[in-house]
C-alpha cells in the first residue's frame, strides 16, 4: 500500500494539470470566437453605415418564371401547340397542368 501512495499522488497532479490545460484551451477558444464574432459585428456596421449614406438608388429585379401554354385549340401535325415528337397527348398534359394551375382553360 505504501508503493501506491506516490503513484496515485503523480495521477493526481497529471489530472489537475491536464484539467487546468484544457481549460486554458477552452478559454482561448471562446476567446477567438469572441473576437471574430466582434469583427463581423464591425464589419456589418461599416456595411450598414456606407449603405445608410449611400445616395444611389438601389434597383433590384425579381425574375418570375411562367409555365408557357397556349389557349389554342388548334392542332398541327397530328398534335398540339404541347407536342414534342414524342407521344404526348394534349389531353393528358390539360389534365396535369389544369391540377397545378389554378383557372387554367379545361376542355
Amino acid at each position: 500500500m505504501k508503493q501506491m501512495g506516490p503513484l496515485i499522488a503523480a495521477a493526481a497532479a497529471k489530472f489537475a494539470l491536464l484539467g487546468g490545460l484544457a481549460f486554458k484551451g477552452l478559454v482561448l477558444l471562446v476567446g477567438k470566437a469572441l473576437l471574430v464574432s466582434k469583427i463581423a459585428l464591425l464589419l456589418a456596421g461599416i456595411l450598414w453605415l456606407k449603405k445608410l449614406f449611400s445616395h444611389q438608388k438601389h434597383v433590384t429585379y425579381e425574375v418570375v418564371a411562367h409555365p408557357h401554354h397556349s389557349h389554342s385549340s388548334v392542332e398541327h401535325h397530328g398534335g398540339d401547340s404541347f407536342s414534342s415528337g414524342w407521344g404526348r397527348s394534349s389531353e393528358a398534359h390539360q389534365l396535369a397542368y389544369n391540377g397545378y394551375a389554378p383557372g387554367a382553360e379545361k376542355h
